[in-house]
């Protein structure tokens, strides 16, 4: 895994799909919500770019195991027109940890551990008052378990 720290610099926008369930219960709603965000893409104005998602979480979901949101979206500029049921959500700029990791999709949670303990090193904490998003593109295979796999995981962070 490569990690490293990003400052972004622009808000960026993104509309979506809501998926809600326990945490331990998340997988199959984050799939139905995948599934119907890709047959409801064509509502979507302004797509930046249309083979790339975005999973978005929330700053309450690390830990959290009770009922949690997850997002499954599309990066849109300029937002218009948000369609029926959907939500839209602004990251604003900031600093995050940017973690590419390679790997079979049921094991996307050993690249947060590997995190947490880089970002401890090397002299950063998470910083739980921003969104978490993963970033899916043409080498991001949900379908299967295969060793593939590519995500990119950013973290809000801060220097300590």
């Amino acid at each position: 895994m490569h990690i490293e720290i990003i400052d972004t610099e622009e808000i960026t926008t993104y509309v979506g799909i809501r998926a809600t369930a326990n945490f331990f219960n998340m997988g199959e709603s984050v799939n139905q919500a995948f599934m119907e965000l890709e047959r409801r893409k064509d509502e979507i104005r302004h797509i930046t770019n249309p083979t790339v998602t975005y999973g978005i979480t929330p700053p309450n979901y690390k830990g959290n195991t009770r009922v949690i949101d997850f997002y499954c979206c599309y990066e849109v500029e300029p937002m218009l027109n948000l369609p029926h049921g959907m939500v839209h959500i602004h990251l604003l700029p900031r600093l995050y940890s940017l973690t590419h990791y390679v790997g079979p999709s049921s094991l996307t949670g050993t690249a947060y551990d590997y995190t947490s303990k880089w970002l401890s090193e090397n002299g950063y904490a998470y910083d739980d008052v921003a969104y978490y998003f993963e970033r899916y593109d043409e080498l991001t295979i949900r379908d299967n378990d295969t060793v593939k796999n590519e995500v990119n995981i950013y973290c809000p962070v801060k220097k300590i």
